[in-house]
């Protein structure tokens, strides 16, 4: 709801005070959701410029250049309010949304991706919001036909009341079909397309930038609710307009409805907008003005047109049987014009609604300095049953639950699954590009500024030991509400790590979003989320190139470690699951290590001289090691000595999450140069052992077999789950 300075504000730009309908407007366009009223003022912190950037921040979707005349597009967004409500359609009509940001820009959707956060499915409630949210994803995107490509989940008792639900689109276009969100031009028309208008989803946005009571199921109403065959047709329809080049401009109506959509794009055009309410075509019987400009109901599209090109773009729509109405025309006056009834029901300056809130005073608390003590560590007395735990861990077992659920073949692009470090996809010309996301929770609490720094490392690490160059960095950036100091300090230090981070490795942030008030009172007691800096990254492959996996490929060829093991276990799995919870100093972000081995193992790769690759992540050096044998045939025989930095103990070596590591399976015939290229990127590295045709995995001082390894990472979900 506006405060009542917003309220005072705008009655004196305006000389009077704004009626129901102008006031349903400011309050959706200046909510936290769509203004960023608390966040944009850190984004020039990020980079966000290039030589491969086509469209940046500011638009429906991101837009990198592959070369050849392919682009990609990319749009993130986050669904966390409307999930926790009402999980299903929540998490639909959040990928519904993303969908439409994508092909709003003249894309064609050929991939998503989704990133979730709950509290631990021990807890019924959490089971089920886990459950109702993949089957709301599942749903909608099998339905419209776009595969799922990747992903991450996170458990935490910080979601149990705030789970979060941050979605991906991926698209590819070419630059002749690309269309501005603006409306430029005086005199052309407003196209209004897509489903019919109706209650649902009612000030979404203000619901969304507030924090949660005890009464969530009254917010049910805010909640969207999405129909995937409506928007297949949609899509369809849209796919034909954008063939013969009949628009000039477009935006698709999510947040803030009609109100968003046509403000923002003559904010963008410098122009102003006229809108007649009473040619919307109505689902609902009786609806007011201002339930008909802030509506949010789901598959909508405004289409800035041309005079000339009105007929036919009518047509079109028309044979594919879309419901559409031209609903008014852009104007020259700089205002945001609404009439119903032949009698004007708002007219607002369209600075004032789009950007000309007052600004909210904000302040930073100083966060806790966490120690670097490591006495917590204890060696545990049974190393196999310790590492199966890890296996076991609901943060790092087997997903396969989840994505199995997932269509990822559906458009017959996808070159590498869901479970492998990154989801891969063939675009024209023989481009192939890998996807990721990361966000490690648990570091960002400790830490916002390295932790957000280093979970973009482990994105990163995730494309590298596949083989692909980092281009595009996408986040979703969920934190609790931005009125408490330590709240807004911890979004704060994580944008300042994040936007380190991309001027560190010259990748740009090209695309994003903010969801902030992801906090809840129960009982009257506050509980806030870790802070969640969700980042999604690409990675384009060399001309001629394949995706190196990371299961081991053949017996006997030596395992290296590339890179130093520091005494890192706070903040670590292996921590969590000793202590219960995290404490202390998490990783340090090291950019200089991690740019070394970034580029050494790339060189590797592109000499081909890596049979399989996988970065060492969350669980350390023995989950990564593990993973290479759980879907495979091999086993390894490895030794944990001689191993570079300054963990020494097995305990340290074994466990410990220091960033700027991977393992790499080489034969050794490839040795030479290996060893040669590490050595000139001045990156040190371990001889591990050897890859084995016995399916056991030996640590030296201790093994399991990969049957009982597998029992322990597998079907770990279905225990809690209907």
């Amino acid at each position: 709801m506006l405060t009542k300075e917003e309220t005072e504000h705008a009655t004196r730009v305006l000389g009077r005070e704004p009626n129901r309908t102008e006031l349903a407007m400011l309050d959706v366009l200046w909510s936290e959701h769509c203004s960023y009223k608390s966040s944009k003022r850190w984004f020039h912190l990020f980079k966000t410029d290039g030589e491969r950037v086509f469209l940046g921040i500011g638009e429906g979707a991101g837009l990198v250049d592959l070369g050849d005349g392919v682009l990609l597009g990319v749009a993130m967004e986050s669904h966390n309010h409307p999930s926790q409500v009402d999980p299903y359609n929540g998490a639909a009509t959040g990928v519904g949304g993303i969908i439409r940001d994508v092909i709003s820009q003249g894309c064609k959707a050929v991939g998503l991706m989704n990133c979730l956060r709950f509290g631990p499915p021990t807890r019924p409630h959490n089971a089920h919001l886990l459950e109702q949210v993949v089957r709301g994803i599942s749903d909608y995107g099998n339905s419209v036909g776009i595969p799922m490509v990747g992903g991450e989940i996170e458990f935490d008792d910080s979601y149990d009341y705030n789970c979060l639900v941050n979605v991906v689109c991926i698209g590819v276009a070419t630059a002749d079909r690309i269309v501005r969100s603006s409306a430029r031009t005086p005199g052309h028309s407003l196209v209004l397309f897509g489903s019919t208008t109706g209650r649902d989803g009612i000030a979404g946005v203000s619901f969304a930038s507030e924090t949660f009571s005890d009464t969530e199921e009254e917010d049910r109403g805010a909640v969207q609710i999405g129909d995937p065959l409506a928007k297949k047709v949609l899509i369809d329809a849209l796919e034909e307009l954008l063939d013969e080049h009949l628009l000039d401009g477009l935006q698709d109506l999510g947040g803030g409805g009609l109100t968003s959509a046509a403000g923002e794009m003559a904010s963008r055009g410098g122009t102003g907008v006229n809108i007649d309410l009473g040619t919307v075509p109505l689902r609902e019987e009786d609806m007011q003005p201002w339930e008909i400009i802030v509506s949010e109901s789901q598959e909508r599209m405004l289409a800035v047109v041309a005079p000339e090109k009105v007929e036919r773009v009518l047509e079109v729509l028309a044979q594919n049987e879309v419901p559409h109405a031209v609903i008014g025309r852009v104007t020259d006056d700089g205002y945001y014009t609404a009439v119903m009834d032949g009698e004007v029901c708002a007219r607002l300056p369209v600075s004032l609604l789009v950007d000309g809130f007052p600004e909210p005073k904000r302040v930073e608390q100083a966060l806790p300095v966490e120690s670097t003590s490591l006495a917590w560590v204890r060696g545990p007395d049974d190393y196999a049953a310790t590492v199966k735990q890890l296996l076991g861990s609901l943060n790092i077992c087997d997903r396969s639950w989840v994505y199995s659920q997932y269509d990822q073949h559906v458009q017959a692009n996808t070159v590498v699954d869901i479970g492998e470090n990154a989801g891969v996809l063939e675009f024209p010309r023989g481009k192939l590009v890998a996807f990721t996301s990361d966000c490690n929770s648990f570091w960002c609490l400790l830490d916002p500024k390295s932790g957000a720094a280093n979970s973009a490392c482990e994105a990163l690490r995730n494309l590298v030991s596949m083989g692909a160059e980092p281009i595009l960095i996408a986040d979703c950036l969920n934190f609790g509400n931005p009125e408490h100091p330590e709240s807004y300090a911890q979004f704060v230090e994580a944008v300042r790590g994040l936007g380190q981070f991309s001027h560190d490795f010259d990748i740009p942030v090209v695309g994003g979003n903010v969801s902030l008030y992801n906090e809840s009172v129960v009982e009257g007691r506050t509980f806030r989320i870790n802070p969640t800096p969700q980042i999604m990254m690409a990675g384009l492959f060399p001309a001629e190139s394949r995706p190196v996996r990371r299961t081991l490929c053949t017996p006997w060829a030596n395992l290296f470690l590339v890179g130093r093991t520091h005494r890192e276990l706070n903040g670590s799995e292996f921590q969590r699951l000793t202590l219960g919870h995290v404490t202390g100093l998490p990783p340090r972000y090291q950019p200089d290590d991690e740019k070394r081995t970034m580029r050494a193992m790339l060189e590797a790769h592109a000499a081909g001289l890596i049979r399989s690759c996988n970065n060492v992540g969350r669980g350390g050096l023995a989950v990564a090691l593990m993973k290479m044998v759980l879907s495979g045939e091999y086993g390894f025989k490895v030794k944990l000595e001689d191993i570079p930095g300054t963990a020494t103990s097995p305990t340290e070596i074994l466990f410990s999450e220091t960033p700027s590591r991977y393992i790499a399976e080489v034969t050794e015939s490839n040795q030479p140069q290996f060893f040669e290229i590490m050595r000139r990127h001045k990156v040190p590295v371990a001889e591990l052992g050897l890859t084995t045709q016995d399916a056991v995995a030996d640590f030296g001082l201790f093994s399991l077999t990969i049957s009982e390894a597998r029992e322990a990472y597998s079907h770990v979900f279905e225990r809690y789950l209907d």
